[in-house]
């Protein structure tokens, strides 16, 4: 998950854990310096949400929260998000264990097999396959491990590290931050704003083809720069041996990986749970304990079809889930911010200086202002589902104030939450370094994309905004 488990950052960046414990003590001091106060709630038995009354805020006696009550807060923030932290860990152990059978590294085999790397199209084919993995099932750093894999067909190929680094993480990425159905940001987002899980997917779809698309216009065109003329490369090095044929045998033979009756069967389960996520939280309304089980069901069915023992099946999962715990505990601290704000009762009193500083502008320029707060706080709270938790929470019902719908809010943490992570050194860092690509040639190859993506997140919120999304 970005970021569902992501550990961003170089040591000289201080850890992000670090970063909500500080914003969950500012929160608490917050509680001396802010006067209290309360807007009254309705349910809407339209939605039912329960929506702010914009007209009703009164001030309350001061109601501070003292150290050892913060202390206590911050163990009830990891109670109140038991049932996510779990979705989160077994949806991980899931996906953690199709990569480790080899699903993916088979499908790689079968465009080779039939001669599909020879055309142009296979690029954006894989990068639409990788940006569809980003969006709907929200696999981020499940496939860190076809890194090498991909940069290694671009070198055989005729391209360049960058070229091959755009085909598995822009991409990946890219679907992340362009959900359709992703369980680890749409799905905490709208569950925290009161939304139907998966609702506005009709738009969503729009949003990941435009970006897509930018993300391939823009590879495409530099690939074909590159192809043309190496010396065109940001990474052009004269003194570096030249790619030879026993590079591309090399890279052949490792994707030729046989379609076994275990990997189909491996195929045929994540589609159908795939599948199965969507229809449950669309149609059936399933919510974060059904998921659960389901992709509990799934691990199991993994397990079963490539003949692991039960004590194997445990101890993946057990692994998996220690990959996880990064994320799983900013879930938990960055609940606490809200609870440390709810019980010193200043979140309304935030909620009421905001409005009426949004009230300067119109419903627009107040979304747009959300989409740029939602960039800059992913800067320190770089995991999907803990900036959801720190920010919807104020954002959704800030929203309702501001004459805008709670979708538009869902958009405008989507998109911050996800296309700054490109850019942010945070994740540049540490992503440049497993990529093997110096980070000023990175910033070369990303800052101009980073701008057109900005500018298109802009114009589609825009759009949604005045559809009435």
């Amino acid at each position: 998950m970005k970021r569902k488990s992501i550990k961003k950052g170089v040591e000289s960046v201080p850890n992000s854990l670090v970063f909500i414990f500080i914003f969950i003590v500012i929160a608490m001091i917050l509680t001396y310096l802010v006067p209290a106060g309360q807007y009254e709630r309705v349910m809407d038995p339209q939605t039912g949400q329960e929506l702010v009354i914009a007209d009703s805020f009164t001030y309350l006696d001061s109601t501070p929260v003292n150290p050892l009550k913060m202390f206590e807060l911050i163990g009830e923030g990891f109670v109140q998000q038991g049932q996510l932290i779990f979705l989160i860990m077994f949806a991980y152990a899931f996906m953690d264990a199709l990569v480790k059978c080899g699903v993916f590294d088979s499908l790689f085999g079968l465009i080779f097999k039939h001669g599909l790397h020879k055309r142009k199209i296979i690029l954006p084919l894989i990068m639409c396959f990788f940006g569809l993995l980003g969006s709907v099932a929200g696999m981020a750093e499940e496939i860190f491990g076809l890194f090498p894999v991909c940069i290694s067909l671009a070198l055989a190929l005729g391209y360049d590290e960058i070229v091959g680094s755009s085909i598995v993480y822009l991409s990946i990425f890219t679907g992340f931050a362009s959900a359709t159905t992703n369980p680890y940001t749409i799905g905490v987002a709208q569950t925290i704003a009161g939304l139907p899980m998966f609702s506005g997917i009709g738009y969503r779809i729009i949003c990941w083809l435009v970006f897509m698309g930018i993300l391939i216009a823009y590879t495409m065109r530099y690939a074909a720069k590159v192809k043309a003329d190496p010396t065109k490369s940001l990474l052009y090095d004269p003194n570096k041996p030249k790619k030879t044929d026993e590079i591309y045998t090399r890279i052949y033979e490792s994707t030729q990986n046989p379609m076994t009756l275990s990997v189909k069967l491996n195929i045929c389960v994540f589609f159908l749970t795939i599948g199965t996520t969507i229809f449950g939280a669309l149609v059936l309304h399933w919510y974060l304990t059904e998921l659960t089980a389901l992709f509990i069901i799934a691990n199991i069915l993994v397990g079963i079809i490539n003949r692991y023992s039960p004590n194997k099946i445990a101890e993946d999962f057990v692994k998996s889930a220690g990959d996880t715990m990064f994320s799983l505990i900013c879930i938990g601290l960055a609940n606490s911010i809200c609870l440390v704000m709810t019980d010193g009762n200043i979140i309304d009193t935030i909620l009421y200086w905001l409005s009426n500083l949004l009230n300067n502008f119109s419903g627009y320029f107040s979304g747009i202002l959300m989409l740029f707060v939602q960039n800059l706080l992913n800067f320190f709270i770089p995991a999907g589902p803990a900036q959801a938790a720190v920010s919807m929470p104020i954002m959704a019902p800030l929203a309702d104030l501001c004459g805008i719908s709670r979708q538009v809010a869902v958009l405008a943490f989507q998109f911050g939450d996800g296309y700054s992570n490109l850019f942010w050194p945070t994740m540049v860092c540490m992503m440049c370094g497993m990529l093997k690509v110096p980070v000023t040639k990175w910033y070369r190859y990303i800052t101009p994309l980073f701008l057109i993506w900005m500018a298109a997140q802009v114009v589609m919120l825009s759009i949604a905004i005045f559809i009435g999304y």
